[in-house]
């Protein structure tokens, strides 16, 4: 059985209201054993010890709302093929990389998500720990509008459906059973009433469907989640008893739409960096041209490339925007600071908000950038301190791991991501990630990295 501790380090234990020191953590096995003063050091000489020579230390950060399966491929190609499941491995691992020690996907092919979690979980793979909601299930031109229905053999190949498209209750609580048989612990839904991609209005899922998914759930013990962008998907929400509403309504929240969400004890991952990525598009598109190479492999990088350079173009959308895929920019501009709005008065009211990135999930979603998400929510309002909770001990209650991660306690999971300077006084430390720790073994050294 494997003993070792760590001290010489500022603690930020995901529950704190400041950073404290002179400190130890005793880990036995994967499991923290005990969080103790200083001066106790001494008791434990069997112990194996790191001196941290002042770093902090804090839970493995909490994605709690990812798409880690997606490949960075918007056009399948012969290089596409041959590349993916290295890209995959990237993925995985530029989780860990970047401070991510637990993820919710929150859309994935089934099996090949449920696959690469017994890969980490058997220790045939370097990722983090990772809770599903599997495919997406939504109505037949319903969001994600871009996501096809594979056939049989592509489906086959791929390990499943992206996404359920469907129009009736008895083939919702199917899907739904199917889903979790298959692996998920949350399904995912979503309302969206005009799409964001310049193709005019939407259909959606009857109500009678919403409850044959909230039914389904229930009796599963598996978690709702509801994709939404707009305030009748926010009401929607909450109509139907989702446990997440994930995105941000773009237009302002009444006091009374507020209240209501309060009232449900619900919660949201806002991913405000979704809108915000749309001031970036040019940084962005020179950090894929200078850095990307790290965390993407060559066809992958290529095709992201040219997501966002089409981003670029004048005049914008293209002629052919009612035939392709071009997101709305100003949608997500004129959305931000009504977003930030909403956010702070969800705060405000105690609202629980947790942190999700949306990483992979659009073309300006990349790996390395769950800082910006940090930053956006002290923009709205968070302290720094505030903004950490969230992306610790709140995201953890919000995915229901709050007994195994999200705060440095006697019992649960040794996961710490550790960084130089203090993110308490300067939220964009977080980048600056110097260890890792996943179930008490380092999964990352910057100082020995092994991409």
């Amino acid at each position: 059985m494997k003993k070792k501790g760590f001290f010489n380090f500022r603690l930020f234990d995901g529950i704190s209201d400041r950073i404290l020191s002179d400190r130890i953590i005793r880990v036995h096995d994967d499991r923290i054993a005990g969080v103790e003063e200083l001066a106790d050091k001494d008791k434990y000489s069997d112990y194996d010890w790191t001196d941290l020579k002042g770093l902090t230390l804090m839970p493995g950060f909490i994605d709690a709302h990812i798409h880690i399966t997606v490949p960075f491929v918007f056009k399948i190609n012969f290089a596409a093929l041959m590349q993916m499941n290295a890209q995959l491995s990237k993925n995985f691992f530029n989780c860990i990389k970047y401070g991510v020690t637990t993820v919710r996907d929150m859309g994935a092919f089934p099996k090949k998500i449920t696959k690469w979690r017994q890969n980490i979980d058997d220790g045939k793979a370097i990722g983090p720990r990772v809770v599903t909601a599997t495919s997406f299930i939504t109505s037949p031109d319903g969001v994600p509008e871009m996501a096809p229905t594979l056939n049989f053999f592509e489906a086959l190949m791929a390990g499943g459906q992206f996404v359920e498209r469907l129009s009736d209750p008895a083939k919702a609580r199917q899907v739904g059973n199917r889903l979790v048989d298959q692996g998920a612990d949350w399904l995912k839904t979503q309302y969206s009433e005009e799409s964001f991609l310049f193709h005019g209005k939407l259909s959606n899922l009857s109500d009678e469907c919403f409850r044959a998914l909230r039914e389904t759930a229930d009796k599963r013990g598996v978690g709702l989640a509801m994709h939404h962008t707009e305030i009748e998907g926010f009401k929607k929400g909450i109509q139907i008893g989702a446990d997440t509403l994930e995105h941000c309504a773009t237009g302002l929240l009444t006091d009374k739409d507020v209240d209501s969400f309060i009232e449900k004890n619900m919660a949201i991952v806002p991913t405000l960096k979704v809108l915000g990525d749309a001031f970036e598009i040019e940084n962005m598109l020179s950090w894929l041209n200078t850095d990307g190479k790290k965390d993407f492999m060559p066809e992958p990088l290529r095709q992201s490339i040219h997501e966002a350079e089409k981003l670029l173009i004048k005049p914008y959308p293209p002629s052919d925007y009612k035939k392709k895929f071009y997101p709305d920019i100003k949608f997500f501009e004129e959305g931000y600071p009504l977003g930030l709005k909403n956010v702070e008065n969800i705060k405000n009211s105690g609202g629980r908000i947790g942190v999700g990135t949306d990483t992979c999930g659009t073309g300006l979603s990349f790996f390395g950038f769950y800082y910006k998400e940090l930053e956006h929510l002290t923009n709205a309002g968070f302290s720094n301190i505030e903004a950490l909770k969230s992306a610790t001990s709140v995201n953890a209650d919000i995915i229901g791991m709050s007994d195994q991660v999200g705060s440095i306690e006697t019992g649960k999971y040794a996961d710490f991501t550790i960084v130089k300077g203090d993110p308490t006084t300067e939220i964009s430390a977080v980048r600056n990630i110097e260890y890792v720790v996943k179930g008490g073994v380092t999964v990352f050294d910057v100082h020995q990295s092994n991409e």
